[in-house]
């Protein structure tokens, strides 16, 4: 939906399975909404949380839940599945799709033998990104997988460092030698109550960085200060439609 709403890039947060599979997913517990307590209740832990990293593939595949208002019923997507997805509409559209998958908590799979960075950079070649390409930027908020990603396993697309909210200039220096770009939690560029703006936008461009902020909801209004008075390079946002209507000029 967000393909034929207009976004220019489609993000999927990737976590592991146990079996080493990459799995679509902004979180590493299973959803509580869903059925992997009843499937699976000898992993439930004293949270009543499922680990994903404790389920294979196969066994995430029997798992289905429902959004925030209790509706529908989804199920876990690989990033392999993703892909071919991507493929499908590139096929369809004759034009590459642009991916910003982002890998949560890469150190911590990492100290549980699953590491993803080279779990990604082959996925991405079997699905055929393979050279430096707009069409694929990577993210990821740990600054030691960017490292693994350029030295061990030869990744050549772009990399954007993401910044909390507790983002420090040093932060920036540091992206400039080993990424292209960042991307700052958006109330570190403008005060959502006092309306304030900052000078990370100006300070990442003196750099040399691209500068992506998240998280906007149906916001079209914000989205274009930032995009047209602040001059980011892009915004991640919920709402794509909204998105695209602040990308035009007015």
């Amino acid at each position: 939906m967000g393909h034929a709403m207009g976004a220019d890039f489609i993000e999927p947060d990737l976590v592991m399975s146990k079996d080493g599979h990459l799995i679509c997913s902004h979180d590493t517990t299973v959803r509580k909404s869903s059925n992997v307590s009843t499937l699976y209740p000898k992993l439930v832990n004293q949270r009543g949380q499922v680990w994903l990293r404790d389920l294979s593939l196969e066994e995430l595949s029997k798992v289905t839940f429902t959004d925030e208002a209790g509706e529908g019923s989804y199920r876990y997507v690989s990033f392999k599945e993703f892909l071919d997805l991507m493929a499908l509409l590139e096929l369809r559209d004759g034009e590459k799709i642009g991916i910003i998958p982002e890998l949560k908590a890469p150190a911590w799979h990492r100290s549980i033998g699953l590491p993803m960075e080279k779990e990604l950079v082959e996925r991405l070649a079997e699905a055929g990104y393979q050279a430096r390409t707009e069409s694929v930027i990577i993210q990821c908020f740990e600054k030691d997988t960017f490292r693994r990603l350029r030295v061990d396993h030869l990744c050549p697309f772009p990399q954007v460092l993401c910044l909390g909210k507790e983002s420090i200039e040093e932060d920036l220096v540091w992206a400039a030698e080993f990424c292209d770009g960042v991307a700052p939690h958006r109330a570190t560029v403008e005060d959502k109550e006092t309306g304030a703006v900052s000078e990370l936008v100006k300070k990442a461009h003196a750099l040399g960085l691209a500068v992506f902020p998240y998280t906007f909801g149906d916001e079209e209004e914000v989205m274009r200060r930032y995009l047209h008075e602040y001059g980011v390079e892009g915004v991640f946002t919920d709402f794509p439609d909204a998105g695209v209507a602040a990308r035009a000029e007015l």
